[in-house]
């Protein structure tokens, strides 16, 4: 990982001001100052515990400045967080957690000088507003604090201020299984909100891991929490989001509940959270619990642009203080490699587009992993759809994505026929370029006597075909498609040689040169593979950038593959079946049914293959044997499926085949998420024990 250390210094001398401090918080502060706050008294708990301040000016931190504190009631946990001209500073005071009640200063100039403080919430117990880490702005305006309670169990919830941090609306708790937990709960969550506008949660939890949760209302509902990979010691966390989205977390790299609080590190995320770097060390003294006080805890971390501001408690003698600065994300050429998903369609009751569901639906793919969506094609039953249902999902799909790319089909009807006789070709031609003159304005600025591309014999019947598909094309990609896709079975008559396909395709990217291709060998209603030369003439128009493989074959995607290395054209397999052995010869993703399903099978293969290959292996096998599931009623079969996961998406179809849904295929459904969910399950903890 790149990145350069800025500074690294403690902000005052131990034992200065006070015997032990703890909890910081940082915040950056206009004309390159950074400010910094901390609670410190004689211990933890005591009467003297009062809430510190500091600024960083010219690289120098200044004196530390008491600046809260209750009259003999100890202070816990500040937050600073900076409001349009002024900069705010929450903590809490109690001499017991689960009574705390939470205040509020405010400072017109930077710290300088503080006014009285006020209750954040009057006549609140228990802790409203930001519990230990900083609050975010959101899309909307709205503030947005991270917030969690200790009575009767670990809740978190956020408070919301939608008039400047005057008042606060509270959330429900983010809900989980109890009856599933060890230890107390969760609590301490930091917050990030990502560019659809969901808003993220990471938690310190007493079950030796990060636990994760999502709200899509602004912070006002939140989903059930859910077990993440990465290690946690039941010790706090923080994260900030770098300017060109990535992720930086700051956490202790150590599983275990009240687990040594040393090494402290960094991890970063290039893809909303899903998978995460090795940590960097940031300081490290070998001890074996928290109780040895060898201890580097409760980080603090803001951003501004892609330089990272970070503080912790240091032994709890001083408090450390990182800048780092992360250089420009660098860009990949051509499309994502990874996990593109083939999308389903939500229908109402009545076979309507749900568009809502669509939004909720494409969220989730995102969420799970997606470096692209392959919004129209055959799962999403295309052939069923009207040109104006394919165009509007497309729109609503590339509206939700945002910057992920979404790949979508020009889709017209396939020839299943052989080329026609030659004998109606002349007529055909003459009828097809009166039509082409008339009405795409392809045969503008000819003269009388020329031809149109394809000449005689076939040409003129496959003129019918290209010109369509053309027209297809333009309001494809004008409805938004990054990628507009081809289907290989839809350029020529069935009966014709790639030579024609040739043909086909170069009047295509003639007359339409400012769009970028895919290729799909979509199997119905017959199946149309492209030899490994055909794909290279295609990688060579460098108009190519995306190739779903259906030939079930190894061999040929090696083929493939060599055909199209150091192109811009990438091959994404659809067989469950080969993705091992395919990425293990270089294959660059998957674009397959079995997304629809567990996604997360898949983002572990395509991240670990090559880290344990016998484990791999395991996985492969397991992602074999679940794939019969699309034998059953597919697609009603994954809709069945992510309506159990929490995704409000109907289980209505226009495929004849969901008709034929029955009890058998529900338990087959629930049969496998039980088997996959516990092996994945184990998987996620042997992963918990590499730090």
């Amino acid at each position: 990982m790149k990145y350069q250390v800025m500074n690294h210094q403690h902000i005052f001398e131990s034992e200065t001001k006070f015997r032990q401090c703890h909890a910081s918080t940082v915040c950056v502060l206009p004309e390159g100052k950074v400010g910094a706050a901390w609670f410190g008294g004689e211990h933890e708990k005591a009467e003297d515990v009062a809430i510190w301040f500091s600024v960083r000016n010219g690289g120098v931190w200044g004196e530390p400045r008491k600046v809260a504190n209750a009259d003999g009631v100890p202070c816990w946990n500040p937050v600073l967080f900076a409001e349009e001209e002024r900069l705010l500073l929450f903590y809490k005071v109690g001499k017991e957690i689960h009574r705390w009640q939470t205040f509020v200063k405010e400072s017109s100039d930077w710290g300088e000088t503080w006014s009285e403080a006020r209750e954040l919430v009057p006549g609140d117990q228990g802790g409203r507003g930001p519990v230990k880490n900083k609050c975010i702005r959101l899309q909307d305006g709205a503030i947005l604090a991270p917030a969690s309670t200790e009575e009767n169990g670990w809740e978190c919830f956020a408070d919301r201020s939608e008039d400047g941090g005057k008042t606060w609306r509270r959330s429900g708790n983010v809900p989980f299984d109890r009856g599933m937990l060890s230890g107390s709960g969760m609590i301490q969550p930091t917050l990030w909100q990502d560019e659809r506008g969901t808003v993220h949660m990471l938690m310190r939890s007493s079950e030796g891991a990060v636990y994760s949760s999502e709200s899509r209302d602004g912070g006002l509902g939140w989903s059930p929490a859910k077990r993440t990979s990465l290690p946690n010691n039941n010790c706090g966390i923080d994260l900030a989001r770098l300017s060109d989205g990535r992720l930086v977390l700051v956490y202790n790299p150590v599983s275990g509940n009240w687990a040594a609080r040393s090494p402290i590190a960094f991890t970063v995320s290039g893809d909303n959270g899903r998978s995460w770097s090795n940590p960097e060390i940031l300081d490290h003294v070998p001890c074996r619990t928290n109780i040895e006080r060898a201890e580097f805890s409760y980080p603090a971390i803001v951003a501004q642009g892609n330089d990272v501001y970070i503080t912790y408690t240091w032994k709890r003698r001083t408090i450390a203080f990182w800048q780092l600065r992360f250089p420009e994300r660098e860009k990949k050429q051509g499309l994502p490699e990874g996990l593109w998903p083939v999308m389903l369609t939500p229908f109402t009751r009545e076979k309507e587009v749900d568009y809502e569901g669509l939004r909720a639906l494409t969220g989730w793919y995102l969420d799970n992993g997606a470096a692209g969506l392959f919004a129209v094609c055959l799962s999403n039953e295309m052939e069923l759809l009207t040109e104006e249902e394919r165009l509007k999902i497309t729109a609503c799909v590339k509206e939700t994505a945002g910057e992920v790319p979404v790949a979508s089909t020009a889709y017209v009807e396939v020839p299943t026929g052989d080329a026609p006789a030659a004998e109606n070709a002349d007529a055909m031609n003459g009828e097809r370029k009166a039509e082409a003159a008339g009405n795409t304005g392809i045969a503008e600025n000819r003269t009388g006597s020329e031809e149109l591309p394809f000449g005689g014999s076939s040409d003129s019947g496959r003129l019918n075909l290209v010109e369509d598909l053309i027209a297809s094309v333009r309001r494809t990609a004008a409805a938004g498609a990054d990628i507009v896709v081809l289907l290989t079975n839809s350029l020529v008559y069935r009966d014709e040689s790639e030579d024609c396909i040739k043909k086909a395709l170069s009047r295509i990217l003639e007359v339409v040169p400012d769009v970028r291709f895919g290729l799909y060998e979509c199997p119905k209603p017959y199946k149309r593979l492209f030899s490994p030369e055909l794909v290279a003439w295609c990688a060579k128009t460098g108009r190519f950038v995306f190739y779903k493989e259906t030939s079930l074959s190894l061999d040929i995607l090696r083929d493939k593959l060599a055909a199209v290395k150091g192109t811009s054209l990438k091959i994404y397999n659809a067989d469950s079946s080969l993705m091992y052995g395919f990425l293990k010869m270089g294959g660059h993703g998957h674009c397959g049914v079995m997304l629809n399903f567990h996604p997360e099978l898949y983002r572990w293969m395509m991240d670990n293959w090559n880290e344990d290959r016998q484990l791999a292996e395991q996985m492969q096998q397991l992602m074999t044997m679940t794939a019969h599931i699309e034998r059953q009623c597919y697609p009603r079969s994954a809709k069945y499926a992510l309506g159990r996961r929490g995704v409000p998406v109907g289980p209505d179809c226009r495929r004849e085949n969901a008709d034929e849904w029955s009890p058998s295929c529900e338990r087959s459904v629930e049969d496998m998420e039980k088997y996959t969910g516990a092996y994945f399950t184990e998987l996620e903890r042997k992963f918990l024990t590499v730090f």
